[in-house]
């Protein structure tokens, strides 16, 4: 009987530990199926949730006793976001599929309350609030719902989380932290605290953080001076905020970033007056600290690494700096850095990371940079250094980046001398330096394995050499702008590790291979072989390629029709070669498509615009001017709603303004002209609000100018040439900010994608000659509203143009005075007026215009005489530009003034009067004439006759007085 007992009691505890082991406890089975069947799964990343063992399932982990401890749900690829160059939320991630879990949460989920690690970030509870029953996880250490779609506030949630030790949430009132006091790691990034600040720094300072991170908040206050007292603070994170006010003095902290504060001000003479012994890690960059880096950073005797990018810093690089024996890293880029680098730079034997691009470094780069034995990476970049390159840095033993275009060095450096180094990173572009291909069949030296080679405007010549066949690690291949020739190697399409192969204006001739690979990486793939004489076909096959540049080469045939088929491709320019044929209907394909340039131009394109465009939804850039292209512009274009840069010139289009244009809201440069377009230019033309360049010029539009046009704030050039417009111009010429003020920054039009800038092209007619202008920047503004048939007198607000420098109005039915104002127009290069019916004397305010190169006003009805002024008198000397004016004195045809007399006003004010004398007293002598003579004739006619006249003369002064 004891035996069946005992039996039964190990079979009973046998069967509870497998149903705990291989089985997990059923409540809590039961929980984690609850909170999976409130949530979808695009990648199946909890296919593994089914049947009784919960402690296997993907993401949990149990204790020996079978309770789940630890809950991973962690988004393993979550989808990072950044601001790119044009100001736009983009991904940076190559991650096209969605692996976040997406719904609401169950509250069974905080039942498990032996729950030690909980971890929900970057998922997606699409703003659903927190449970209460959170507060029921006592035994939670960690906890991370970052970026995971939270939409609450926490007050008393978190009050129970006594184990809590690690924190990485969003809240606005922190109170709640202070019951924490086993918290010492608080991670609150990308939060808005900008309504948390003063309760969190109003928390009891008895609160024992040790590392503080707050960085991408909207903290707004000042750091706060009670932040001293947190004796066991090391680390402080309070990065990509917008604090102001001043750092507190914290002697026993390790870790400070503040970086990317802008309202912050830091002034380092007296931040360092102080010693910060602990001080290792320091971060100010993007914070305003002007003036110069002092002697006294010294005093931070254990700093390893300084960061202070983007400070306006000023002055040199004091000496004493080469002191910190322990700095590790020293970057101070983008500055006002002036002066020479020290020469005492080998005392920095623990240095391994220099970088100091973009400042105004001047003199040699010293000698001594070579003693510095664990230099890893050295940038140099956008300096004013001069002199040669110390060939020892090729040695250093650990050197693997070098970075020094953008400077003013010389001499030449032979490609063999690279073979014995152990640099990964080489870039030369533009530096001054001449590199030689010295002798391309030396023996190839295993040990040279760069990734990086950018020898732009280096003066290289002759072939590509032999040897760089062997650069299997080779990623990015950059030589641009030399005087290479030859056929392009085949291999070198090929290379294992190549994904940039950058290669335009060069001489390079031959056909490219019909298929291109290249290695997907980090960075976007591109092929640029723009600006040669290649010819041939374009490539049919393309692997991994997101960009694709052959413009301006002498290719042929047609467009492949798998040039659009190409996954992951997100730019195309074919301008300026031979290519003829329709634009493939498969060129946008309707799925996965992320094509954000087409660039066709300048070729023998002919057919429609397909409809298959409008799968191109991400658009930004197209470019079919100068091609063969008939019909009229499509509305399956609507889709396109991204697109910025449209050119369609130069191409036989037709029908009214496209009505389709009015959904890109984001268009920024607009160029229909060179085509047949017709009728009234539509009123939601003003509605385009971001539009930069407007041409319509050489089609057949007619009716007014829309004065919606006129409140464009953003436009800089107008170009409505050669069209049948009429009317007035209209006088709310105000509303034109870009052209009311001067430009000083000259801010280059185009955008960049996937490493690839792409410009804005331009056609102007200024100073009497047709210009193209291959780069527009943003001083490039001009009004060019000339060969229409417009009425009207010019607005006085013209003046208000005052930073225009190009007006052209000629060939008009313009008429009046030319306006005084015109002389406040101070930017204006060129003006011409030529060919209307302006009337009256030249405004002398036209000769206080000191940028005045170019005048026109020719064949109008002026008169009077030209103003004087020693710039004005240097404008066509020979008088051509004011032909056509025969009461102009000084004019090749005009009157002859040649008479020492008065002024212009004076003479026809003189004569003027002159004519009214005359007048009157013809007038006068008529009238005496006249009476005296009828008095004669009564005096000689008999008595009765007189007498009858001056009864009647009676008869009707009666009738009149009665």
């Amino acid at each position: 009987m004891w035996l069946n007992k005992g039996f039964i009691i190990f079979a009973t505890t046998l069967f509870y530990h497998f149903s705990i082991v291989y089985g997990c406890h059923e409540t809590e089975r039961a929980a984690l199926l609850s909170f999976k069947s409130l949530l979808t799964d695009p990648s199946n990343r909890l296919s593994s949730w089914q049947g009784g063992n919960c402690c296997n399932w993907k993401g949990i982990k149990c204790s020996s006793s079978g309770r789940v401890v630890v809950v991973n749900l962690r988004n393993p690829n979550p989808i990072e976001v950044m601001i790119n160059i044009n100001n736009e939320l983009v991904s940076n991630s190559n991650n096209t599929s969605d692996f976040s879990l997406k719904g609401t949460i169950s509250p069974l989920l905080f039942t498990l309350n032996h729950m030690q690690h909980l971890d929900l970030s970057f998922n997606n509870f699409v703003y659903s609030k927190l449970p209460v029953e959170i507060s029921n996880l006592t035994k939670l250490t960690y906890l991370n719902l970052s970026n995971a779609m939270f939409q609450d506030s926490i007050t008393t949630q978190f009050t129970n989380l006594t184990s809590l030790s690690y924190g990485h949430l969003s809240s606005l009132n922190l109170r709640w932290l202070e019951g924490l006091r086993r918290l010492r790691y608080l991670v609150l990034t990308g939060v808005d605290l900008s309504k948390a600040s003063e309760s969190f720094f109003g928390l009891n300072q008895s609160q024992a953080f040790q590392i503080s991170h707050m960085s991408s908040n909207v903290l707004t206050s000042s750091i706060p001076d009670l932040l001293s007292n947190l004796t066991t603070l090391s680390v402080l994170d309070f990065s990509g905020n917008d604090l102001d006010g001043h750092i507190p003095y914290l002697p026993r902290l390790e870790e400070l970033s503040v970086s990317s504060n802008p309202s912050m001000t830091i002034n380092l003479v007296s931040m360092f007056s102080a010693p910060w012994s602990k001080l290792t890690f320091l971060d100010i960059s993007f914070v305003r600290v002007g003036g110069t880096i002092p002697h006294s950073l010294t005093n931070s005797t254990s700093l390893s690494i300084f960061r202070a990018d983007g400070c306006s810093i000023q002055g040199s690089i004091p000496s004493s700096v080469t002191k910190l024996k322990k700095l590790s890293v020293l970057m101070l880029n983008n500055n006002d850095i002036t002066g020479q680098l020290p020469v005492s730079m080998s005392s920095l034997i623990s240095l391994q990371y220099l970088s100091l691009f973009q400042n105004r470094l001047q003199g040699h780069i010293p000698i001594s940079i070579c003693q510095i034995p664990f230099l890893v990476y050295l940038n140099l970049e956008w300096n004013d250094l001069t002199g040669r390159l110390p060939l020892c840095i090729l040695q250093l033993p650990q050197l693997s980046s070098l970075y020094i275009q953008r400077n003013r060095l010389n001499g030449n450096m032979p490609l063999s001398l690279f073979r014995m180094s152990k640099l990964d990173e080489i870039s030369l572009g533009t530096s001054g330096l001449s590199v030689e291909i010295d002798d391309q069949h030396q023996p190839f030296v295993q040990k040279f394995q760069p990734k990086i080679l950018e020898f732009t405007s280096c003066n290289m010549r002759g072939e590509i050499p032999d040897f760089f066949l062997n650069f299997t690690s080779l990623v990015v291949l950059n030589l641009a702008n030399n005087s290479l020739s030859g056929a392009i190697p085949h291999w070198l399409f090929n290379l294992p590790s190549l994904s940039i192969l950058a290669l335009p204006m060069n001489n390079f001739k031959g056909i490219i291979p019909p298929m291109i690979q290249l290695k997907s990486s980090l960075f976007p793939t591109i092929v640029n072989l723009a600006r040669n004489k290649l010819r041939g076909p374009i490539p049919t096959q393309l692997e991994n390629v997101n960009v694709i540049d052959l413009s301006l080469n002498n290719f042929v045939g047609t467009i492949p029709t798998r040039i659009g088929e190409v996954p992951g491709i997100r730019s195309i320019s074919l301008s300026g070669n031979k290519i003829h044929g329709p634009i493939p209907e498969s060129l946008c394909q309707p799925t996965t498509n992320v094509l954000q340039v087409i660039d066709l131009s300048n070729n023998s394109l002919s057919g429609t615009i397909q409809r298959n465009l409008g799968n191109c939804k991400s658009l930004i850039y197209l470019n079919l001017g100068q091609n063969k292209l008939t019909g009229s512009i499509r509305k399956e274009l609507e889709p396109v709603t991204s697109l910025r840069y449209l050119d369609l010139n130069g191409n036989q289009f037709e029908g009214s303004f496209p009505r389709v244009i009015e959904n890109f809201q984001d268009l920024e440069i607009l160029n229909l002209a060179g085509n047949r377009f017709e009728g009234r230019i539509p009123n939601f033309i003003g509605e385009l609000h971001n539009l930069r360049i407007l041409v319509l010029a050489a089609n057949t539009f007619n009716e007014l100018i829309p004065e919606g046009l006129m409140k464009l704030e953003n436009l800089q050039y107008i170009g409505l040439a050669n069209n049948n417009l009429s009317g007035p111009i209209p006088d709310n010429l105000d509303g034109l900010k870009m052209m009311t003020k001067r430009q000083n920054e000259a801010t280059i039009l185009g955008y960049v994608y996937s490493l690839k800038f792409t410009g804005a092209q331009l056609e102007i007619v200024t100073k009497g000659q047709t210009h193209w202008l291959e780069s527009v920047y943003s001083y490039n503004t001009g009004f060019d509203v000339s060969s229409n048939s417009l009425t009207g007198k010019i607005p006085e607000k013209i003046g208000l143009l005052s930073g225009l420098p190009l007006l052209n109005l000629s060939h008009n039915n313009l008429f009046g005075l030319i306006p005084k104002t015109i002389g406040e127009m101070i930017s204006l290069e060129s003006l011409d007026l030529s060919y209307n019916h302006f009337t009256g004397e030249i405004p002398v305010t036209l000769a206080l215009l000191d940028f005045l190169q170019h005048l026109n006003l020719s064949y109008n009805n002026l008169s009077g005489k030209i103003p004087k002024n020693p710039h004005f008198d240097t404008l066509y000397q020979d008088g051509t530009t004011y032909i056509g004016n025969k009461y102009l004195c000084g004019a090749p045809d005009g009157m002859n003034c040649s008479y020492n007399g008065p002024s212009n006003n004076e003479t026809i004010e003189n004569t003027y009067d002159q004519e009214n004398l005359l007048f009157v007293v013809v007038i006068f002598l008529g009238y005496v004439t006249g009476v005296s003579g009828f008095f004669l004739l009564l005096y000689l006619l008999k008595d009765n006759w007189r007498n009858r006249y001056w009864r009647a003369v009676d008869r009707i002064v009666s009738k009149i007085v009665k």
